[in-house]
């Protein structure tokens, strides 16, 4: 008695509607994320180039634990989305023992700059009225103030000031819907956990 035969695979035709199969490269992989329009700016540097040679993206997996190979940028889209104001990256990160799998997810951090003496406060500290950014902080005599800023980047939870603000400012973060300039309070010290030491609140 002959064997039988029995065919194994798929038929290939240059009509089929979907690919027999899909090559998914694990050694490197690929990681896609999405920055917005100043982020993007500010990796591309001030003058249209590439960023600083040798930037290093940090790979935060679902765990909360960092994924040990450093990952780069290797290209992105070419055009911002206009629905979100965002434009999404594909970083490069080695995985010879193919720790990751295609279709996790994590969250991507790099270091754009490092910076000293900076101040920070809560991000619902900082009144937004058309273009003008305001604070209320208290002053002399413990009397609520108006005080006009700019912020810059946004870290965490609180905006980083570029100007308005010097070191040992009282700033106002709870109450703010109570005060208004003029008004005599009884400051106590902002104590939440995490937030950048000196600010104030006002009762």
């Amino acid at each position: 008695m002959g064997d039988t035969l029995v065919p194994v695979g798929g038929l290939v035709n240059p009509n089929a509607a979907q690919p027999l199969t899909t090559i998914v490269p694990l050694d490197p992989i690929w990681v896609r994320f999405k920055v917005s329009e100043a982020q993007y700016l500010a990796f591309m540097g001030k003058n249209g180039g590439p960023a600083k040679e040798g930037l290093k993206l940090a790979l935060i997996l679902a765990d909360n634990s960092v994924f040990p190979p450093a990952g780069k940028v290797a290209n992105s889209l070419n055009q911002v989305d206009p629905r979100t104001g965002t434009l999404e990256l594909q970083a490069e990160f080695p995985n010879p023992q193919h720790r990751l799998l295609p279709g996790q997810f994590g969250r991507v951090r790099y270091v754009a700059e490092h910076r000293t003496g900076v101040n920070m406060v809560p991000q619902r500290a900082v009144q937004q009225n058309q273009s003008t950014q305001t604070v209320f902080t208290v002053g002399q005599g413990d009397k609520i103030e108006a005080r006009a800023v700019k912020t810059g980047a946004r870290i965490g939870d609180a905006w980083l000031i570029e100007q308005g603000l010097q070191a040992g400012d009282r700033v106002v973060v709870e109450g703010l819907l109570t005060v208004r300039p003029g008004l005599v309070v009884h400051p106590v010290p902002y104590r939440e956990k995490g937030s950048p030491a000196g600010q104030r609140k006002a009762d």
